[in-house]
C-alpha cells in the first residue's frame, strides 16, 4: 500500500513540474529568465566575441605580396590589339 501512495505521489509531483515547466516557457512573466540558453544571461556572446576578433584582426592586416607596376612585369598582354609584349631580361 504504502508503494502505491508514493508510486502515485511521485507521478503527481512529476505531472505538476511538467505542466509548470511548459507554462512557464509558453507565458514568461517580468521573473521568468527570458528566452535563451543561459537564462537571459545576454553579455556571453560567442558569435559577437569572435566577429570582434575578426575586426580586430582587419586592422594589422597588410598586403602579401606588393603589387608589380608595370615596368616590373616581364609580359604585357595588350587586348586591344592583340599583341604580347615581352621585356627583355636586363643584362647582368
Amino acid at each position: 500500500m504504502v508503494a502505491l501512495i508514493t508510486i502515485a505521489a511521485v507521478l503527481v509531483l512529476a505531472g505538476l513540474a511538467i505542466w509548470f515547466g511548459n507554462h512557464s516557457l509558453r507565458n514568461p512573466g517580468p521573473s521568468s529568465s527570458g528566452g535563451n540558453a543561459l537564462g537571459g544571461f545576454d553579455v556571453f556572446d560567442p558569435g559577437q566575441g569572435r566577429g570582434q576578433e575578426d575586426l580586430d584582426s582587419k586592422e594589422t592586416e597588410g598586403e602579401m605580396f606588393a603589387a608589380p607596376e608595370d615596368l616590373d612585369r616581364p609580359v604585357r598582354v595588350d587586348l586591344r590589339t592583340n599583341k604580347i609584349h615581352l621585356r627583355k631580361p636586363p643584362s647582368a
